[in-house]
Protein backbone atom coordinates (compact mmCIF):
# COMPACT_ATOMS: atom_id res chain seq x y z
CA UNK A 1 0.00 0.00 0.00
CA UNK A 2 1.54 3.46 -1.31
CA UNK A 3 1.04 6.53 0.83
CA UNK A 4 -0.98 8.16 -1.07
CA UNK A 5 -3.70 5.14 -0.93
CA UNK A 6 -2.83 5.43 2.94
CA UNK A 7 -4.28 8.72 3.27
CA UNK A 8 -7.38 8.00 0.89
CA UNK A 9 -7.97 5.26 3.27
CA UNK A 10 -7.64 7.97 6.22
CA UNK A 11 -9.89 10.82 4.60
CA UNK A 12 -13.50 9.97 5.67
CA UNK A 13 -16.47 11.44 3.02
CA UNK A 14 -19.60 12.31 4.42
CA UNK A 15 -22.84 12.04 2.34
CA UNK A 16 -24.45 14.50 3.21
CA UNK A 17 -22.43 17.73 2.97
CA UNK A 18 -18.94 16.54 1.15
CA UNK A 19 -17.08 17.18 4.10
CA UNK A 20 -13.28 14.98 3.71
CA UNK A 21 -11.86 14.63 7.00
CA UNK A 22 -7.79 13.72 7.11
CA UNK A 23 -7.13 11.87 10.03
CA UNK A 24 -3.60 11.54 9.38
CA UNK A 25 -2.45 15.32 10.78
CA UNK A 26 -2.72 15.33 14.00
CA UNK A 27 -2.61 18.27 16.25
CA UNK A 28 1.03 19.96 17.25
CA UNK A 29 1.52 17.95 20.64
CA UNK A 30 1.79 21.82 22.67
CA UNK A 31 -2.32 21.87 21.30
CA UNK A 32 -2.41 18.58 23.50
CA UNK A 33 -0.61 19.94 26.49
CA UNK A 34 -2.55 23.02 26.53
CA UNK A 35 -5.97 21.17 26.50
CA UNK A 36 -5.05 18.68 29.32
CA UNK A 37 -3.34 21.58 31.20
CA UNK A 38 -6.19 23.89 31.16
CA UNK A 39 -8.73 20.83 32.05
CA UNK A 40 -6.26 20.15 34.96
CA UNK A 41 -5.94 23.82 36.14
CA UNK A 42 -9.76 24.20 35.71
CA UNK A 43 -10.42 21.09 38.12
CA UNK A 44 -8.01 22.31 40.68
CA UNK A 45 -9.17 25.77 40.56
CA UNK A 46 -12.99 24.96 40.76
CA UNK A 47 -11.60 22.40 43.68
CA UNK A 48 -10.34 25.27 45.52
CA UNK A 49 -12.95 27.61 45.37
CA UNK A 50 -15.26 25.08 46.21
CA UNK A 51 -13.90 22.86 49.14
CA UNK A 52 -11.48 25.78 50.74
CA UNK A 53 -14.87 27.07 52.25
CA UNK A 54 -14.81 30.55 50.66
CA UNK A 55 -17.60 32.35 50.16
CA UNK A 56 -18.86 35.45 48.48
CA UNK A 57 -21.75 35.82 50.85
CA UNK A 58 -19.49 35.61 53.46
CA UNK A 59 -16.80 37.97 52.16
CA UNK A 60 -19.83 40.33 51.81
CA UNK A 61 -21.11 40.11 54.91
CA UNK A 62 -17.82 41.23 56.52
CA UNK A 63 -17.17 43.62 54.54
CA UNK A 64 -20.83 44.83 55.12
CA UNK A 65 -20.12 44.85 58.75
CA UNK A 66 -17.07 46.55 58.80
CA UNK A 67 -18.87 49.40 56.82
CA UNK A 68 -21.39 49.88 59.23
CA UNK A 69 -18.93 49.97 62.14
CA UNK A 70 -16.92 52.59 59.86
CA UNK A 71 -19.94 54.90 59.21
CA UNK A 72 -21.23 54.29 63.08
CA UNK A 73 -17.72 55.79 64.16
CA UNK A 74 -18.01 58.47 61.87
CA UNK A 75 -21.68 59.30 62.72
CA UNK A 76 -20.48 59.38 66.43
CA UNK A 77 -17.32 61.50 65.67
CA UNK A 78 -19.35 64.03 63.81
CA UNK A 79 -22.21 64.54 66.84
CA UNK A 80 -19.76 64.66 69.07
CA UNK A 81 -17.75 68.01 67.34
Amino acid sequence: MTTQEKIHDNIQDEPFDGIRENRENKPPVYFNILYYGLIIWAVLFMGYYLLSGWSSHAEFQAKMKAHQERAAAAMEHGARK
